[in-house]
């Protein structure tokens, strides 16, 4: 039997760890760890940007929604739950005698893609913006929305025919920087 001796004493054979290996052992486990707990905080910042941004997604789909579903022939609308338009304010839908024109919150930004951007960085157009609390974030972060309307009328008959609708919506307040959400669409007779 090979091992220990008769006086707790180690044969020739049989090695243990030394004190130099279990210390570098230490330092690369402690290394490890230290670069694992280094992405906790930018993970847990990220998933806070991407439910900011899902957020602002979301209400800026249902905004467009309603903003889409208006009759062409309406120049206003309202919302009795303040959602989409403030509790007592009118929201304007684009202005036929302006035609071909952008409307509200303009000028437009243009994207990286070319696409057209609402500009937050310019003032609010009155009854084109608001600024909406979502009643679930704990935060009660500020939403800006604004949007834009491009009318098109039938130059004979003087009808509305097609209203083009960008709608943008950023958070304010956030801690790092994030790009608003826009959308983009167009209503047509």
């Amino acid at each position: 039997m090979k091992g220990i001796g008769k006086f707790g004493v180690r044969s020739g054979t049989e090695r243990g760890f030394t004190l130099v290996e279990m210390l570098i052992a230490v330092v690369i486990v402690v290394v490890g760890l230290v670069a694992v707990a280094q992405l906790v905080p930018v993970s847990v910042q990220m998933n806070s940007n991407n439910r900011n941004d899902g957020t602002a997604l979301v209400f800026a789909q249902q905004e467009l929604e309603t903003l889409r579903e208006q009759p062409l022939t309406s120049l206003t609308f309202t919302d009795p739950a303040g959602v989409t338009c403030p509790i007592g304010n009118t929201c304007n839908l684009g202005d036929p005698t302006q035609a071909n024109l952008c409307v509200g919150n303009c000028p437009l930004a243009i994207g990286g893609s070319g696409a057209p951007m609402i500009n937050f960085s310019a003032t609010t157009a009155a009854g084109y913006s608001f600024l909406y609390t979502d009643p679930n974030d704990p935060f009660s972060a500020p939403y800006d929305v604004r949007w834009a309307v491009y009318t098109a009328v039938n130059p004979i008959s003087k009808v509305t025919t097609s209203r083009r609708i960008i709608v943008g919506v950023y958070r304010r307040g956030m801690k790092t920087v994030s790009l608003p959400i826009t959308l983009d669409t167009m209503v047509e007779k």
